[in-house]
């Protein structure tokens, strides 16, 4: 009797083997009750509040707070006075992430290739992550003549007081805190590279040069751009370190003129129009690191 059914089935066309049930409404209601407290926290903490951010930077200083008058001079005001800013904070954004990129491919190849117990050594790596304004505060401290390096330094020649409130200082204490995640993406990429590439390279001739050229940057190019607009991303809202460690020239970012513009001139309008700004940079980098890293940034 199976027998000729099956064989119905298959002169009718139609293929053997048992058909799909069709999802019930009971799984689909399961589905759909899972997911409700992620949309709702995403709504109320994310959603709502950039709508009204964008909605509060629409209005004249104080104004939304009382009688809402809507203006786009905001916008007008950053791109003819504040730019400056603007092109300031990308400015500190890139140095520090090619400083981080300086040092963090050669500290990521010895820490996947060389270091044995790593780790311990990523463990270290997550003290900068503690916060940039516990950085800041310790590089002050490092750099007072009377620090704790103060008597060796000057012993070598080295002025630790003509660094603070400089470009090198900030961009330092900007580099040291993003510095795990440049080396986290190059080292995830560096894992997925056979060694014995690297081998065969050097058997066949190729110089050290030759071999990190043709071999390992191309192997590794993902991790590298995962790991530098990670780290740009992260120093576009650099706050404490300039405050801290720079001077006027320094603290003209974004996040400093901001806070100035809203905390102490009470001026909403400018602050969330200054606001909205940062945050689009921040999803334009967002979207490019997850559009050209092709994975490495999620590894």
């Amino acid at each position: 009797m199976v027998q000729g059914a099956l064989e119905a089935d298959i002169a009718a066309g139609a293929p053997p083997g048992p058909a799909e049930e069709p999802t019930s409404a009971r799984e689909r209601w399961i589905g759909i009750g899972l997911l409700a407290p992620a949309l709702v926290v995403t709504v109320l903490f994310s959603i709502i509040p950039l709508l009204y951010l964008v909605q509060l930077s629409l209005t004249t200083g104080s104004s939304f707070f009382f009688d809402a008058q809507y203006t786009l001079d905001n916008y007008k005001l950053i791109g003819e006075r504040f730019l400056p800013t603007v092109w300031n904070t990308l400015k500190l954004a890139t140095l520090s992430s090619a400083l981080d990129l300086l040092f963090g491919y050669p500290f990521a190849y010895i820490l996947v290739r060389k270091v044995r117990y790593r780790e311990l050594a990523r463990t270290m790596m997550t003290f900068p992550l503690f916060g940039p304004l516990y950085l800041a505060f310790g590089m002050f401290y490092l750099l007072l003549p009377k620090g704790p390096l103060g008597p060796f330094l000057q012993s070598m020649g080295i002025e630790t007081a003509k660094y603070l409130f400089s470009l090198p200082a900030v961009l330092f204490a900007m580099a040291v805190f993003t510095f795990p995640f440049m080396v986290m993406n190059i080292g995830a990429a560096l894992s997925n590279v056979d060694p014995t590439l690297e081998e065969a390279a050097v058997t066949l001739g190729a110089k050290p040069w030759q071999m990190f050229t043709r071999v390992l940057f191309p192997l590794s190019r993902g991790g590298i751009l995962a790991g530098f607009l990670m780290c740009f991303g992260w120093n576009l809202g650099v706050f404490a370190q300039p405050l801290l460690l720079g001077g006027p020239k320094e603290q003209n970012v974004l996040s400093i003129v901001m806070y100035d513009k809203g905390m102490i001139q009470f001026n909403y309008g400018l602050a969330s129009a200054m606001g909205v700004v940062l945050m689009a940079l921040a999803f334009f980098v967002t979207w490019l690191s997850l559009r050209l890293s092709r994975g490495a940034l999620g590894a």
